[in-house]
Order: structure tokens, then sequence, then C-alpha cells
């Protein structure tokens, strides 16, 4: 759920409501105003804001207002005149919706970067360079994307597994120990099965990573850390899932290259190393074929 939807479903009281309809009607504007200018344009008190703050779960006003602005800011960047579910029509002819689509998955792969803040990602990186292996549990379509990214971990020396059955991912998530680190992935954030997985997960004081949509959802309240993806689908009323595909497997592609990074030399040696060992195949595309 966004914090602008949790501020207009949220219990308040009658002051309380006057001062979250302020907020929600100035947007981005409410950068400027203090506690104090605040409460004196609501005719009610800065401790009405510290009430509000604490019911929607933050410490205090100051966090609060970041958490607003980030929204506010997210939502009316990128996608202005693209919609991500219907971004063509029955009437549009073939190469439009071939660059539409293009112009979909680029602004997707925007969205997504910013979204990405420093802290998480590094936090989420230490978790996968600290840990003995890397565990991926996810549902649906989106096992491909982590067989995907299980494959690029293996092929640089990393143990990673993931399971394409849910009764399978159930059982791991039950026999991981807090030696490994897992990567949990749900747009929605609420399959019932990646929640149950998630649950699991903490009892074993293993370290979560969530990827999952803005707001706060049930998976994300289990994670450790949370990198959010671009979050621009409907549920069921899309043509396709263009946007959120694109998205997490930016964000996993991100994760591989980070962790590549932490030690360059040794993960590219181990890499073409195995390549060469385990790669036959005859190549006659002179851009393909290595010297």
């Amino acid at each position: 759920m966004l914090l602008q939807e949790k501020m207009q479903t949220a219990d308040f009281s009658p002051a309380e409501k006057t001062v979250v309809n302020f907020i929600l009607e100035k947007q981005e504007l409410i950068q400027d105003y203090t506690t104090t200018m605040i409460a004196g344009e609501t005719y009610t008190s800065p401790s009405v804001l510290v009430r509000i703050s604490k019911k929607l779960g933050f410490n205090g006003y100051n966090e609060l207002k970041k958490a607003f602005l980030e929204e506010v800011t997210y939502l009316k960047h990128h996608f202005q005149d693209l919609d991500a579910n219907l971004p063509f029509t029955a009437r549009d002819p073939i190469m439009k919706i071939a660059a539409v689509i293009t112009r979909l998955k680029q602004e997707s792969l925007e969205d997504t970067l910013s979204l990405i803040h420093h802290d998480s990602l590094q936090k989420a990186v230490l978790y996968m360079q600290q840990k003995s292996a890397v565990k991926v549990f996810t549902i649906s379509n989106l096992t491909f994307l982590a067989e995907e990214f299980v494959h690029k971990l293996r092929h640089i020396g990393r143990k990673a597994e993931t399971y394409s059955i849910s009764n399978t991912m159930i059982q791991e998530a039950k026999m991981t120990s807090s030696d490994d680190c897992a990567v949990c992935i749900s747009y929605s954030g609420e399959t019932p099965e990646l929640i149950y997985v998630a649950k699991l997960l903490r009892q074993n004081h293993v370290p979560v990573i969530v990827i999952s949509s803005v707001g706060e959802n049930s998976l994300t309240r289990l994670g450790d850390v949370v990198l959010h993806t671009a979050t621009r689908e409907k549920s069921y009323s899309k043509i396709g899932a263009f946007s959120s595909l694109e998205s997490i497997s930016l964000i996993l592609d991100i994760l591989y290259s980070c962790l590549f990074k932490t030690d360059y030399d040794r993960h590219y040696s181990y890499k073409v190393a195995l390549a060469k060992k385990t790669e036959f195949r005859s190549i006659d595309n002179a851009i393909i074929q290595e010297e």
C-alpha cells in the first residue's frame, strides 16, 4: 500500500484528518512547511503531526515528510504519457508497437534506478558477499528471472539455488540457516507462499532481501532490506508484465554486478576459466568469436 493510500484510510481523529488532507493537497510543496507552519494553517497543534506520524509507523514528522516526498517525487516522474498497462491499441501498426514497447522498457529501467538507494543496495550486496549461499524464493514466471540470476552467481563460484516447486521452496526455507541469505521476489508482495517462506526464514534468523513494489506490503514488512521495483502496473488489467519484469531483471543484474565487483579479478578469472572448460560450440561469427 502506498503511503498516500495509507494516509487516506488510517483511523485518524477529526483534527488529524484535517492535517492529513492538508499534506495530501500540498504534495511536494510540503517540503517548505515546518510543523509549526502546518499547525498554524490547519488551526491545530504540532503535536497532531507527531501523533499522525506514529500512527503511520514513523518515529516523527521529519521521517514521515521524507517518505512522503520520496513517494510523491517517484509517482510524478516517468510514465507521464505512457500507460504501462495498455501501452498500445488494436489500431496501432506493428512498428509503432515495437517503438512503444522499447520506450516502455527504457522508462521502466530509469524508473527502477530512481528507486535504488545506496545504503539499501550496499546492505543487500554485503549479505550476499558474507553468507555461504544465496537462496532465491519466488513463484510463477518470476522463477525464470531467478534461474538466470542463480546461473550468473554460480558462474562466478558463488553457491546459489532457486526452486520452481512451491512445496520444495517451503521445505528449503525451513532448512535454511543464518549462514545463508535469501532473496524473496514478489511484485505484489502479497503472495501467500512467499509470505510464509519469509516468516520461516526470519524464524531461522536468515537475512532476507526483498524485491517488491513501492509502498508497504506483507512481504516488505518481513525483509531486512528492500529493493523496490518500478510500480506502474495493475494486478491483472494489463496486456503484459512488461514493466515489472524489466525492473526485476535490472535489480537482479545490479545485485550480481555489485557482488562481482567485490572481488572483480577473481570472479572474472573464475568465470572465464569455467566457460572455457564447459562451453563447447563452433562459432563462425567474427563478432562473437574469441581471439
